[in-house]
């Protein structure tokens, strides 16, 4: 009878280390998920936050890229433009000094 009482508090003892074992585990999983999806009653953003900030300054970077690029474009056409008015004037402006002459 003893050794049947000795065995159950020895069963009593692991059953309470493997708990404890699982509460830690449990905590450190929780850490983890609050880490990586972030968790609203610290306010504590996780990874996805993260992205999810960097992926708008993405977007926002590629905006202003855009912008960038309309704006180049632009000022070349009005270069280009220009420049080939100026040569037609000059081709016309020679023309009529030739035939002046």
């Amino acid at each position: 009878m003893e050794q049947f009482i000795t065995d159950l508090q020895n069963m009593d003892a692991r059953l309470t280390e493997l708990e404890e074992k699982i509460d830690d585990i449990n905590t450190k999983l929780t850490q983890v998920v609050d880490a990586i999806l972030g968790n609203p009653l610290t306010k504590a953003g996780g990874f996805m936050h993260d992205i999810e900030v960097m992926k708008n300054k993405i977007e926002l970077l590629e905006k202003e890229q855009e912008k960038q690029r309309s704006f180049r474009n632009r000022v070349y056409w009005t270069v280009g433009i220009g420049v080939a008015i100026l040569m037609i004037a000059q081709y016309i402006t020679s023309i009529l000094s030739n035939v002046s002459k």
